[in-house]
């Protein structure tokens, strides 16, 4: 009896079907955006336009993770570099529901300790911006562009520490032409759009949206990506495995050298989950606060 062959899908239908899937993304994607930005000339056009400065970027990394091992690690999607050594670090964050402020503040202190050399003299703490994206208008201003400085209460002088630390709503408002353009520019991210005001950044979006070994390259991110989001969920599901057990022997009053004889566990690691334990914490909280610390 002869074996029936599944219809294969034809070079032209796959890749229709690729490019079906990247023409989805658009610049507030984190993974959209950090691969455009390594384009150091398009990474160069957000920055100039954003800012209002010519800033002229010498180096460029995306997705550049800085690892604390007694705190909380940050991957920011981009890091780039001027000719003087200044900074810039650019979030996408859209749609997040969270305290952008305070997290601007914590990625900027990790960003000092990161290159601030022990030994140095704190004049030459890098000059830093910081270019928070985000979709919803937290600040209630309709303004595309929110600039925040330093001041003394009643004054006007302005107190320079080297931070510059901007707020981008793309649903906002703004006077300037490039500006208002690359806002709505950033929710659209069409691959046919032309312009004189970001042409590198356009053609990076049309580079990973209509051409070939773009959108190849964009597939296989998101193949990893979700390839990585299913380990994850087995570890985490593992993670939570292991607490749910410790804590069972912690409520019947089992000691934390009892537990990691027990469960085969380093003691100092019982130790740490039954402190999360008696602080009221969940499963599920002291799993994500394990991860995010790497014990």
């Amino acid at each position: 009896m002869q074996k029936k062959v599944g219809k294969r899908n034809t070079r032209l239908e796959t890749y229709e079907e690729k490019k079906a899937l990247v023409s989805q993304f658009n610049l507030t994607s984190d993974i959209f955006f950090s691969k455009v930005m390594e384009d150091m000339k398009a990474c160069e056009e957000v920055i100039r336009i954003f800012t209002e400065e010519n800033f002229s970027v010498k180096k460029v990394k995306t997705q550049y993770s800085i690892r604390n091992m007694e705190a909380h690690s940050v991957v920011l999607d981009v890091l780039a570099e001027n000719e003087n050594g200044c900074l810039v670090s650019i979030e996408i964050h859209p749609q997040e529901n969270e305290n952008h402020v305070k997290r601007v503040r914590y990625n900027l202190s990790c960003i000092d300790t990161s290159f601030f050399e022990k030994g140095e003299e704190y004049k030459n703490v890098p000059e830093t911006y910081m270019l928070h994206i985000t979709e919803n208008d937290f600040i209630g201003k309709n303004n595309g562009i929110n600039v925040v400085n330093r001041s003394i209460c009643g004054e006007t002088k302005i107190l320079d520490n080297g931070v510059h630390e901007i707020y981008v709503i793309l649903q906002g408002e703004s006077d300037d032409p490039e500006q208002k353009e690359l806002l709505k520019y950033f929710l659209k991210s069409d691959s046919d759009y032309e312009t004189e005001a970001f042409p590198n950044l356009v053609a990076r979006v049309k580079l990973f949206k209509e051409q070939k070994e773009g959108i190849d390259v964009m597939c296989e991110i998101i193949e990893r990506e979700r390839m990585m989001a299913r380990e994850e969920g087995m570890i985490e599901g593992e993670i939570k495995g292991k607490i749910a057990l410790v804590r069972k022997k912690y409520l019947k009053g089992n000691t934390s050298e009892q537990v990691a004889d027990a469960l085969e566990l380093d003691q100092s690691y019982i130790k740490n989950v039954m402190f999360m334990i008696v602080e009221g914490q969940t499963d599920e909280e002291i799993a994500m606060e394990l991860i995010s610390k790497n014990i």
